[in-house]
């Protein structure tokens, strides 16, 4: 910055002149734009597939950082997982894999501070991600590298069969990431070789582990399975002591053909008290949304709650994702973000129940219940402690979301849920009503004096509808 001053200053006024030139001395360099470095962590973060990760980025020095662009990449910087900009949230330019995933945490954003919230970690998140900010004259980034790990389901060691004279034993475990590392030990410790073994990733990036093993009357009978993963440093291990009537030529054959009988028999027994047991199961489940039919609730769409995405039919009973967003006000009622919708009337005792249809949701919904003071504004999360109590479907993968993810090992894709909002028992439970199948059943709920209100998501595919239907008698 150049700057001037009147060439003829009077001698009289030469200490004025000199107080100025000291004034610009100091103050003009303040002026100039402050350069700023990006500090994120200096370690991995490692986080569970399945659970959410934060990942931290901050300026140094601390400054405001509220008219700043913040941008969040991997490995392209056009490829956006998160952007900061205008003082705005650009949810609309994300790559789809992270849409209705992410949060940018803004509260110390006038320090400089900024933690980027992903839900729902899967494998394929693995890696690095950048945190960039740039200002009008300065730009810097940081690089963060995720972790993601799993550590999977205790072994199951199961006898297939007899085979050369001995027992084939099979050892299985899922859910593990990354891949593991599987053996057989006698009871010293001392590693076995295995018959097979087959390690299978499956489509949401978790591994299968399966390990087979011959056990003769000569080997040792104590015996353990263990799976680790090498970047908990933990595993899990199971045991097990095979006795000698299980060897074929420890006893005679009309004795081994008693066992088998007798071990046949309590296997019949066994299939049949299931089955019986699980007629009567459905049996009582169909009784009870069978009187749910006496609670059952007239629900239609809140229109002033939804949010600008979403299309309500004029019955207001069918919500479909649209192209683009609706011209409608921006009223506080209304959900800016995630793109959800109430249902007209709350309920505040009683019991209550409703069934939406679910088919032609796409990859990306959510069902449940929500207090009448949920958040409104800003992402959600769709969880109890954000007053929600809701199933989804997240790519065809469904899950309950208590305040950890509980998946469903549903069989089948679901057409229909039923939804009971009962406040007599505290619970909101969600029904397969295609199957009468209880799907999942959140306890001791704590409703407190407000109203609850249904509550629907549907995102990422335009077209894409849920629609709250009338149920016929069974």
């Amino acid at each position: 910055m150049r700057i001037s001053f009147h060439s003829h200053c009077a001698m009289g006024n030469l200490s004025l002149c000199s107080y100025i030139i000291f004034f610009f001395t100091l103050h003009v360099p303040t002026l100039e734009s402050v350069n700023f470095k990006v500090i994120g962590p200096d370690h991995p973060i490692t986080v569970s597939a399945g659970e959410d990760a934060l990942l931290p980025c901050h300026l140094s020095p601390s400054m405001n950082a509220q008219e700043m662009e913040v941008r969040w990449f991997q490995s392209k910087f056009s490829e956006l997982v998160y952007l900061y900009q205008h003082g705005k949230d650009q949810t609309e330019v994300q790559i789809s894999k992270y849409r209705g995933r992410t949060e940018l945490l803004k509260d110390g954003i006038v320090d400089g501070r900024v933690a980027l919230h992903i839900r729902n970690i899967t494998p394929s998140d693995q890696g690095q991600f950048i945190c960039f900010f740039r200002s009008p004259s300065f730009h810097g980034e940081a690089t963060l590298e995720l972790k993601v790990t799993g550590l999977g389901s205790t072994p199951r060691i199961s006898v297939d069969s007899y085979q050369s004279r001995g027992i084939y034993m099979v050892c299985e475990s899922a859910g593990w990431y990354p891949e593991p590392q599987v053996q057989w030990r006698d009871r010293r410790g001392h590693h076995l070789p295995s018959l097979t073994e087959k390690i299978t990733q499956h489509d949401n990036g978790l591994f299968e582990a399966q390990i087979s093993i011959i056990v003769t009357e000569t080997s040792s009978r104590d015996l353990s399975c263990s799976v680790s993963n090498s970047h908990l440093n933990q595993g899990k291990e199971s045991v097990i002591y095979i006795a000698d009537p299980f060897f074929l030529t420890a006893y005679p054959w009309n004795v081994a053909v008693y066992i088998l009988l007798v071990a046949l028999g309590l296997l019949i027994f066994t299939a049949s008290y299931f089955f019986w047991k699980q007629h009567k199961t459905k049996g009582k489940l169909v009784a009870n949304l069978e009187e749910h039919l006496a609670q059952k609730a007239s629900v239609i769409l809140d229109p002033i709650t939804a949010h600008p995405d979403l299309i309500l039919s004029e019955d207001q009973k069918c919500v479909t994702k649209g192209d683009t967003a609706q011209n409608v006000p921006d009223n506080p009622e209304r959900f800016d973000s995630s793109v959800c919708v109430l249902g007209s009337e709350g309920f505040t005792s009683g019991i209550h129940y409703w069934e939406v249809e679910v088919g032609n949701g796409g990859d990306w919904w959510v069902v449940g219940v929500a207090r009448e003071s949920i958040r409104r504004k800003g992402w959600l999360n769709f969880r109890p402690v954000e007053k929600i109590w809701a199933v989804e479907c997240d790519w065809g993968k469904y899950q309950a979301l208590d305040s950890s993810v509980i998946h469903l090992p549903l069989n089948e894709r679901l057409g229909k849920i039923g939804v009971s909002l009962n406040f007599e028992e505290h619970h909101v439970a969600f029904y397969d009503t295609d199957n009468m199948v209880a799907i999942y059943t959140f306890k001791e709920v704590s409703f407190s004096d407000e109203k609850i209100f249904p509550f629907f998501c549907v995102w990422r595919t335009p077209g894409k509808y849920i629609k709250l239907c009338d149920r016929e008698k069974r």
